[in-house]
């Protein structure tokens, strides 16, 4: 765990990791801007671009489009959040505690980029 993040919550919440055709199950162990700790069967290497699906308190999921995997350690890996909308950078924020709002810029994919300063 890396401590460069202050905000970090604990979490027990499922995940669905995606890279390419390959699909696997997982758990976050905790969450925070911009990132989650998780443990998985599914074997990660560091770099590996992911896609993932964090199903919190609520009903739909949120939706990470880009994730990179920053450290692997066994079972457990520190992902990087890089695309998701801003809709669920937000709900990720209320669940975390910072209020923050995120960066405006123009993405050409239709997301706002991960909004990490404080």
């Amino acid at each position: 765990m890396n401590p460069r993040y202050r905000d970090r919550k604990p979490a027990s919440a499922k995940v669905t990791l995606s890279a390419g055709a390959r699909i696997g199950e997982g758990q976050v162990v905790d969450l925070t801007v911009p990132g989650c700790r998780v443990q998985t069967a599914m074997p990660l290497e560091r770099g590996q671009d992911l896609q993932l699906l964090v199903y919190l308190n609520e009903l739909r999921p949120m939706r990470i489009n880009l994730g990179v995997v920053r450290w692997v350690s066994g079972k457990t890996a520190g992902i990087e959040f890089i695309r998701m909308s801003a809709e669920d950078q937000e709900r990720l924020r209320v669940f975390i505690g910072v209020r923050q709002p995120p960066l405006r810029l123009s993405a050409q994919w239709g997301e706002t980029p991960m909004w990490v300063g404080y």
